[in-house]
Parts: C-alpha cells; sequence; structure tokens
C-alpha cells in the first residue's frame, strides 16, 4: 500500500492550504490502486450515517421549538466533520467536536468520538492536537507527516480577526448583505483590547509550540510565509516529500486556484478577502500584546522557528486601527461595541483559546461523548442533545467495529454487509429517509477507481 498523507498542525497556520495542497499532489499523480472495499464500504456507511445523525439533532432540537434559529453549519453534519484529535487515553479512538448555536439563547460544544479509521474517510488524514502523540502511534507509521507553522505573532493576529464556522452560518442567514470587514474589525477591536482574552490565545498556542517543537523532526514543516511569497517552490518541496517530482508549471496550476480565497465549503467565513499578507499583524497588534508575548516566552519561539523577535513599535507609526486599539488599552477600557449580542457570542473563539478563565459550564465525559462548554440559557437542550448523541454514538460505533474487522474481499461481500448495517442503521433513527428505497450499493467500481486514483 502507498503511504497515508498526515498532517497536523496549528490553526492559522496554513493548515487547509497544505492539506488542499497535499490533496491535490496525490489526487494529480498516485497511481492505479486496487480497490479496497473496507475503505469503500466504510465512506458509503459514514454518509449514511451522517445524514441520519444530523437528522436526529435536528429532531431534538424541533422537539423544544428550536428550527430556524439553530445555527448548525454543515461542516459539522458529517460524522467527521470539525477539529479531530487522537484521545491519548485511547488511541484506536479519534474525537471530533461539534458546534451548536441557538439564536437568542447561546452555544455549546459537543466532542464525540469514532474508530480512529473513519478519519480516512479524507484522503488527508489532520489534527490540530498533539504532534508526538500521531508519531508515538504504530498505527501511523507508515503516513507521510506534514505540518505548516506561521509567525506566532500572525497566528494571534489571525485568530483575532477570525469568524469561526457557527458564526459563518449565522452571518449568512441571518445578516446577509453586512460587511464582513466592519464585523471582523468590530469582533476584533473587543479581542485586542481584552487582554485576558489575548492571553487565552496566546497560552493556548503557548501549548501547541511547545509539542511542536519536541516532535518537528518527525515532519515535514511547510512554512506559510514561504507559501505566500514562494508558493511554487514550496509546493515543489511538499511533492518531493509526497514522493512526486512536481514541475513550475503544475505548482502554478496547483496553486492558482487556491490562491487567496476560502476552501471550505459550508464556512463561507474562514478567508479574511484581501488580507493573507507576510507580517500584516503590524498594522493590528500594539506594544501591549508584544508584551503579552514577552510574558508566555515567545522569544523562544520565534527563535526556535527562525522568525524575528519580538518588536517594540512605535507608536508614532500606528495604524488608525492600532492608534483605536491603543487608546482603549490607555483607558484600561475593554471595547464593547460589538453590535448583534448572537454573533459576538457564536465568534468567541472555539478551538484556538484557553477558555479556563472564563466562565463556561462543562458537563462529566462520558462513554463517547463530552458537552466540553456550553452557555446555552436551557440546559434541559444541551442534556437532550448530549442523550441522543452518546446513544447515536454508541450504536453507529457498534456498527462501524462490525464493519472494519469484517474480512472483505468482494464487492458482493462488502455490498451485502453495508446493506445489512444501513437497514439496522435505518431501524435505529427513523426518519423520512427510513422509508426510502435507494441502494447505496452495490460499488460503483469505475467511480471508486477514479477516487483512488
Amino acid at each position: 500500500m502507498e503511504k497515508r498523507p498526515l498532517v497536523v498542525a496549528a490553526p492559522r497556520s496554513g493548515f487547509s492550504l497544505l492539506i488542499h495542497i497535499a490533496t491535490t499532489i496525490l489526487s494529480r499523480h498516485r497511481q492505479p490502486q486496487a480497490l479496497d472495499f473496507r475503505d469503500a464500504a466504510m465512506r458509503e456507511l459514514v454518509n449514511l450515517c451522517s445524514r441520519l445523525v444530523t437528522q436526529e439533532y435536528r429532531r431534538v432540537f424541533e422537539s423544544f421549538g428550536i428550527t430556524s434559529d439553530l445555527i448548525f453549519n454543515g461542516e459539522f453534519h458529517l460524522l467527521v466533520g470539525g477539529p479531530k484529535w487522537l484521545s491519548a487515553k485511547h488511541p484506536e479512538r479519534a474525537g471530533i467536536r461539534k458546534y451548536f448555536g441557538v439564536r437568542g439563547m447561546g452555544d455549546f460544544l459537543l466532542a464525540t468520538s469514532h474508530p480512529r479509521e473513519l478519519l480516512e474517510y479524507d484522503r488527508v488524514i489532520h489534527s490540530h492536537t498533539a504532534p508526538p502523540l500521531w508519531l508515538e502511534q504504530p498505527y501511523y507509521a507508515d503516513c507521510v507527516k506534514l505540518t505548516s507553522i506561521r509567525n506566532p505573532i500572525g497566528i494571534i493576529n489571525s485568530a483575532s480577526f477570525s469568524l469561526n464556522a457557527m458564526a459563518s452560518e449565522y452571518v449568512q442567514k441571518f445578516m446577509p448583505g453586512v460587511s464582513e470587514d466592519f464585523l471582523r474589525q468590530r469582533l476584533a477591536l473587543y479581542k485586542l483590547t481584552d487582554l485576558s482574552f489575548m492571553r487565552g490565545l496566546a497560552k493556548f498556542l503557548k501549548g501547541y509550540l511547545d509539542q511542536y517543537l519536541s516532535a518537528r523532526s518527525g515532519y515535514h514543516t511547510m512554512r506559510w510565509e514561504d507559501l505566500i511569497t514562494e508558493p511554487v517552490a514550496t509546493i515543489q518541496s511538499v511533492g518531493r516529500y509526497l514522493g512526486c517530482e512536481i514541475s513550475r508549471d503544475e505548482a502554478r496550476a496547483i496553486w492558482a486556484p487556491m490562491d487567496h480565497v476560502n476552501l471550505l465549503q459550508f464556512h463561507k467565513h474562514n478567508y479574511r478577502r484581501g488580507k493573507g499578507i507576510v507580517g500584516d499583524w503590524k498594522n493590528s497588534l500594539v506594544n501591549e500584546h508584544m508584551e503579552i508575548f514577552r510574558e508566555f516566552g515567545f522569544e523562544k519561539y520565534l527563535a526556535e522557528l527562525g522568525y524575528p523577535g519580538i518588536p517594540e513599535l512605535d507608536p508614532r507609526d500606528y495604524s488608525p486601527f492600532q492608534r483605536l486599539v491603543a487608546a482603549y488599552l490607555r483607558r484600561g477600557e475593554i471595547y464593547r461595541s460589538t453590535g448583534d449580542q448572537d454573533l459576538f457570542n457564536f465568534a468567541f473563539n472555539k478551538s484556538n483559546i484557553d477558555a479556563s478563565s472564563f466562565n463556561f459550564k462543562s458537563y462529566a465525559p462520558r462513554e463517547w461523548t463530552h458537552v466540553e462548554r456550553a452557555c446555552l440559557a436551557n440546559s434541559a437542550v444541551v442534556e437532550a442533545i448530549s442523550d441522543t448523541a452518546e446513544y447515536c454514538c454508541g450504536e453507529v460505533n457498534r456498527m462501524f467495529g462490525e464493519l472494519l474487522n469484517a474480512r472483505l474481499h468482494t464487492p458482493g461481500q462488502a455490498s451485502a454487509l453495508v446493506e445489512r448495517l444501513s437497514h439496522e442503521c435505518r431501524a435505529l433513527f427513523p426518519s423520512p429517509e427510513s422509508t426510502g428505497s435507494r441502494r447505496i450499493f452495490p460499488i460503483d467500481l469505475p467511480q471508486e477507481r477514479a477516487r483512488c486514483a
């Protein structure tokens, strides 16, 4: 079998770009290979279970009268959709985080777990967390391991202006036509003037960088700045690490459709239009932020990673935006004129901040799920979704366990097993789809071969 690609990198570091580059290179250069019937069957079952479990979540919200006010971005509908990680306690399991919000009520984060093989639904396995853990697991020993890095100060700046998938869904549903730049700057003014918030971002990134530096020799590193300034050479370097020789013309063809654009389907605000500029943080951050970086020892990380040290900025050179931030900090005030309160709550950074100093409710972990953080006004809704998710995960994991342990040598064997499991799944989660007669098998061999190639 050819090696599998694995990308582990921090959010806002070029993570999505690297995944897209690796996927594109392999799709162009993969040799035809024998169809893996288990893999094809797993994909079909993931698709079916994703639709039915998503319908179960919607059904529970509807039982509380929550329909059009539900914020559940399409990026999370797939069982494996959302930030992913390996469980240190149970490395045979993968964690996947889901985000739910309700207009006027708040939101919560739900961590689900499934067999780690489900991460292979994506052609490039990927995660934001624990670079050393992936190296330690024999299961991933054959993977080609890649990572991306960016000036940590630039990562923090990008996180300050980011709109996550939940905020994106809210804007798409309830704020069409509102200037995206206006929304980003308004929300960033809060983040940049709340130094406790900025410390939360720095503390989270510090934890990741400590792990990254201890494991970086096991990964091929792509620097975000190199990709932005020298995309052709950088893509060629990634290609060589994947065992593919990429010409300059091919590298240009790979870069052109992903050059400063959004790469996600449902999260329409993953890219900040007009940005992706090396050193742009010098137009947003101020000296008080530089002090936070010194407080968390970022001088060491910048030196280790080959970036210039933490500068002392000249306030006379501040942009108008920086002068506004500095004025609030000088008065000891936090910018509160953030507009729509729901958007503000949903846009609060979810998976790249240490939130221990913020007043969020957490629930006890369960066998397959964990409500990690909640600020939803009606706890009964959270508990009902938690119960539903625990039941759904337990049942679908039982089915995936049977599928993954089966010996499938022919399309007929795969077809028979998935037909039976799909009937079981529909019986467990009755819905309008349950009455459908559409066959998800037999496997379309030409289509699957093309997919693998």
